[in-house]
């Protein structure tokens, strides 16, 4: 359906072609829209005709009611990614909106709605951050949603998207089931920042008995930032060590337990 617009000045004309016009109607008797235009250009009303705004307002309910959370009866109350996680819009990546108030009023001394947009941006980076490091779903063995890089192999560019994993007993470290290997399936280790920081177990116990061995042996780094220019040639050294030892396979007793780093040993 062609766009038909008309200045602001003019918007009466727009209202009476919409009504009366000879050409309002199309061949399938649908009212074609008007859309009135201020002085730049930009759009400040269009003229619909009831069944399309009826359409509209529909579609738009339906969408709200779509980003609600739909609890079931059956469990117990608390946050459970797999129901309360957005569907990847802008606004509902974590339904972190609980937090601005008390984070605003300890960080800022403020009204959330009374911050720069740079000091809301802030609580909310800090409200997702800690919502990440909390274990929102007990029932179901701690699932966190997490934003991670795409692991598929044939992804053409790097993209991130919000996926679930598993806490470990790490702060900042996630097991994740991976798609089936040659013995079936296989658990990787993910780190709060996104980052796949080894795969391939074939058990879930193995790999998170590997993270809490990773994480004892770096104990100076913070998971839910890392990336691989964190690491010092020491650092990968350990890792490397480590995950010999606590192969994808299991427990290596022929391989040396790795001697935890700090992060001064880490770079001198």
């Amino acid at each position: 359906m062609p766009q038909i617009s008309f200045p602001l000045d003019q918007a009466h004309q727009a209202l009476d072609e919409f009504l009366n016009g000879k050409d309002a109607v199309d061949s399938h008797g649908n009212r074609y829209s008007r859309h009135i235009l201020d002085a730049k250009d930009k759009g400040v009303a269009v003229i619909l005709s009831e069944e399309e705004y009826r359409d509209l307002l529909n579609g738009w309910h339906a969408w709200q009611e779509s980003q609600e959370p739909k609890d079931s009866l059956d469990l117990p109350p608390g946050y459970r990614p797999y129901v309360h996680s957005p569907n990847g819009t802008t606004e509902r990546l974590l339904p972190h909106e609980p937090l601005h108030k008390p984070l605003a009023h300890a960080i800022y001394g403020k009204e959330f709605d009374e911050l720069e947009q740079r000091q809301q941006d802030r609580i909310i980076g800090v409200a997702i951050a800690c919502l990440l490091r909390t274990t929102f779903d007990a029932d179901t063995q701690g699932a966190v949603p997490i934003l991670m890089f795409s692991h598929d192999a044939d992804d053409p560019e790097l993209r991130q998207y919000w996926q679930l994993a598993y806490k470990t007993d790490v702060d900042g470290l996630f097991l994740r089931g991976t798609g089936n290997g040659f013995f079936g399936e296989e658990w990787a280790i993910v780190t709060g920042s996104g980052w796949k920081l080894f795969a391939g177990w074939w058990s879930r116990e193995d790999a998170a008995r590997a993270a809490a061995a990773i994480g004892r042996v770096l104990p100076y780094i913070d998971w839910m930032s890392a990336s691989p220019e964190a690491f010092t040639d020491k650092s990968k050294k350990a890792l490397a060590q480590t995950v010999r030892r606590y192969h994808v396979t299991g427990l290596r007793e022929d391989q040396p337990e790795p001697e935890p780093l700090t992060a001064d040993s880490a770079t001198a």
